[in-house]
């Protein structure tokens, strides 16, 4: 074989290897580019709802308790069948006077009260950092073998500081695990570990006066990540989120860049952010957002690029108990994918009758369209 010929052999081999890895390079991009497109089309709906509160202003429970302003934020996980609802009770004035409390239900309708697990310290002030305590999340720690709560506690705001009295600030992360060990610890008592994320050197711009508030952890392959969120009270700016990430659920926690946070979610508001990673891989989260009867929620491929929020009417017309207003529906506290590939999802609205305004707890069920 001569030398021109062998030059001409070698000239063709690599024209087909380019060849190739063009058709390669393109059909990556087409993939990507599809999954992208088939993911933004991707919706879910109201497929089924309980006609009133599954947990309202006359529950024996509520009565029992001396729960007078309802409830606010929380997580509720299923386990062997079971519903287990970490959520805040707010005993007196809505929003100020707070406590974290522990409910079962077989069904995700008929709840009932086991306990309350943390208690805001009495007399809120600028000195007390506890002056309210709100629980976002529930995950089992598998290092421990044992569940994890985290919640936010606040100071009120110092007006000698032209701080707003009325207004939470500094919000600090606490963890606290349950004493008795493995899955079966569930229902506590917990005890607290430590503060995982609060304002400090490493605390971003966009975070304001009242981060860190809500913080939401959920695993993607070997790693911990978790929504996060802030608010600037003066100037008021927006609601935004932003991410942490970790090697273990006990942290240390590191605030992802900026660039990355915060994460484009929604304009204005929203507020504790629910994962679920669902049987296809895929992320769901949900979250508080504006609108009458609506909570927000988005998709990602990879749990931690998320798309615009879409939203959906946890209510439908006929079953309106909920009032009106971007404030009024309030927080879900879970999308739990059940055996049939629908979603259970269980929230808190505020409800008005006869001049008695109540945050209730409601359910409904989605499913994609």
């Amino acid at each position: 074989m001569n030398k021109n010929t062998l030059l001409l052999i070698r000239h063709l081999i690599l024209l087909t290897i380019l060849v190739f890895s063009s058709t390669d390079i393109a059909l990556s991009q087409t993939v990507k580019a599809t999954r992208k497109d088939e993911l933004s089309k991707i919706r879910l709906k109201r497929i089924g709802e309980f006609e009133q509160p599954v947990i309202g202003p006359n529950h024996p429970d509520v009565l029992s308790s001396k729960n007078r302003a309802g409830f606010e934020t929380g997580q509720v996980v299923k386990i062997d069948g079971t519903y287990h609802m970490f959520i805040n009770e707010m005993f007196e004035r809505p929003h100020r006077d707070m406590r974290i409390a522990y409910w079962t239900s077989g069904d995700a309708i008929h709840w009932k009260r086991q306990s309350t697990l943390v208690e805001s310290i009495p007399g809120r002030s600028p000195s007390n950092p506890r002056s309210e305590v709100w629980v976002t999340a529930v995950e089992f720690n598998e290092d421990e073998n044992a569940w994890n709560i985290f919640y936010v506690a606040y100071r009120a705001g110092d007006k000698t500081k032209d701080e707003i009295e009325g207004n939470d600030y500094a919000g600090r992360i606490w963890r606290a695990k349950s004493v008795i060990p493995g899955r079966k610890g569930i229902a506590g008592p917990y005890a607290d570990m430590g503060i995982v994320l609060q304002p400090d050197e490493n605390s971003q711009p966009w975070e304001g006066q009242q981060a860190v508030a809500t913080f939401n952890p959920y695993k993607v392959g070997d790693r911990w990540y978790a929504f996060y969120d802030g608010h600037n009270h003066v100037p008021q700016g927006p609601w935004p989120t932003g991410m942490a990430t970790a090697t273990k659920l006990s942290g240390p926690w590191t605030r992802m860049p900026e660039g990355h946070n915060p994460i484009p979610l929604t304009e204005i508001f929203n507020e504790n952010a629910q994962v679920t990673e669902l049987k296809d891989g895929r992320y769901l989260t949900v979250f508080d957002s504006f609108g009458d009867q609506e909570i927000g929620y988005s998709l990602s491929t990879d749990g931690i690029h998320w798309n615009h929020e879409t939203r959906i009417k946890v209510q439908s017309q006929k079953n309106l108990w909920g009032d009106p207003g971007d404030h009024a529906m309030r927080t879900p506290l879970c999308a739990i994918e059940e055996e049939d590939g629908t979603f259970t999802v269980i929230y808190t609205a505020l409800t008005s009758k006869n001049g008695k305004k109540f945050y209730a707890v409601g359910k409904c069920t989605l499913g994609w369209e």
